[in-house]
């Protein structure tokens, strides 16, 4: 249980009287000072009191809690960046343009009885670059995430609890503690939950996007490590193998193979993730997306780590790639077991929306298909900090008047989770097939 110390108090107090007075006056520093605040504050009503407790005792969750969500690397606490609706906006690409300026192999733009305009056409086409009002809009491609997730929380608490909690600062923060530990380590669970939900179907959607089938494979959003290196290095292992008897090699491999995929990031490119297509009268325009080291994430198997650390660890974390902030070991991705191998794999069915499908079968008009993922191995992912985020978000808190008959008080917490899985965004997953030639 997280244990408060006396100054802890202090400053409980001190933030409890901000919000039920909304003044900032009060500075507790001694235990005549907090029975004096505690006094004070029972001239309020006990939902008021309550409702100070909980807002000001949200706050805290954070920085009291025992118990650390993972997946915490695509998580925003609190950012107010999420709505259940929200609207992004990306630009595709444009061509460069043929210059008025000169004369040349395309255009003759200066000649005896030329304008400004297209001038005389030679076989139906014009012999001059446009006048300089031809247009060229910026064409945006508009994305809208509809997503949350709502519940509410209770905290029941009994009359004669705030008369003890006010008495003595030590009875206020075993109080307190137990509230905050207990309501902390429910919310942190929650969130894992819905973290772990999320990067599994951003998994799923790079896993679709990259498949043998899609007519789009070449994107590289999925990377099967044993096959590659038997294909560098004109071998047959498998995957077990690889992890075991030629580790060494493999994880001088997969240093080499980080670095190439870190770097290529950094340019503005289609490599990593799908592209809608824009057709206009010169050609198609894509969405061309680039990742700068600062913004690049790193989720890796824990097992696999550990057995690495010592090898790979200083050729990975240093300025140049990544820094500590930057890269979260996942003890499993879906299967909580004691079996290593159940924890490294996944078997997850995504929807595919019909637009994607169309891009990845080359078709049009597709409804949304569900798409399943069963992979041997998940080694872990490397993608853009946008391309897959979720948002934690405390709302508010109510208190209910006091129960006569029963002598006890509610406090109702709402509680919102959002979740954005962009397509659009970079996104590699590392995965390790036990057999690749099967």
């Amino acid at each position: 249980m997280a244990q408060f110390k006396r100054t802890d108090g202090y400053a409980l107090m001190n933030a409890v009287m901000a919000q039920l007075t909304g003044q900032e006056n009060f500075q507790v520093i001694n235990a005549q000072g907090f029975l004096d605040a505690g006094k004070l504050a029972m001239e309020y009503k006990t939902d008021e009191i309550f409702n100070a407790l909980t807002i000001v005792g949200a706050r805290l969750f954070t920085a009291t809690r025992p118990y650390k969500a993972p997946l915490w690397l695509i998580d925003s606490i609190n950012s107010g960046y999420f709505n259940n609706r929200i609207r992004k906006i990306s630009y595709y690409s444009t061509w460069a343009l043929p210059s008025g300026a000169f004369n040349t192999n395309l255009y003759t733009n200066f000649a005896d009885g030329f304008d400004n305009g297209t001038n005389p056409n030679a076989g139906g086409t014009a012999q001059s670059t446009k006048d300089m009002y031809e247009q060229h809009p910026v064409h945006p491609l508009e994305m809208n995430f509809m997503n949350s997730t709502v519940w509410q929380d209770c905290l029941t608490r009994y009359e004669d609890q705030i008369k003890i909690a006010f008495t003595s600062e030590d009875e206020w923060a075993r109080f307190w503690s137990g509230v905050l530990t207990e309501k902390g380590n429910d919310i942190e669970q929650r969130k894992e939950s819905h973290n772990r939900l999320t990067m599994l179907s951003r998994m799923g959607i790079a896993a679709a996007i990259g498949d043998d089938s899609s007519s789009i494979k070449g994107l590289n959003t999925v990377i099967d490590l044993t096959a590659e290196y038997n294909k560098k290095f004109g071998t047959t292992y498998t995957g077990t193998q690889l992890r075991t008897t030629y580790l060494k090699s493999f994880l001088e491999f997969f240093t080499s193979e980080f670095k190439q995929i870190s770097n290529l990031m950094t340019k503005r490119s289609l490599m990593f993730h799908a592209a809608p297509a824009l057709t206009l009268a010169d050609g198609d325009h894509y969405i061309l997306r680039h990742t700068p080291k600062s913004e690049q994430r790193l989720m890796m198997f824990t097992p696999f780590w550990e057995d690495a650390k010592a090898i790979v660890m200083p050729e990975i974390f240093n300025d140049e790639y990544l820094t500590a902030p930057q890269f979260e070991s996942v003890d499993y991705w879906q299967a909580f077991d004691m079996d290593v191998a159940k924890r490294a794999s996944v078997n997850i069915q995504v929807t595919v929306p019909g637009w994607l499908e169309d891009m990845i079968g080359n078709t049009t008009g597709s409804a949304d298909t569900a798409y399943t993922f069963q992979p041997d191995y998940v080694l872990g992912c490397i993608f853009d900090r946008d391309a897959v985020m979720t948002d934690f978000q405390f709302e508010t808190a109510r208190t209910t008047p006091l129960e006569a008959r029963k002598n006890y008080i509610n406090t109702w917490m709402d509680f919102g989770l959002g979740a954005i899985g962009d397509p659009t965004e970079n996104f590699v997953l590392l995965v390790m097939s036990e057999n690749p030639s099967a």
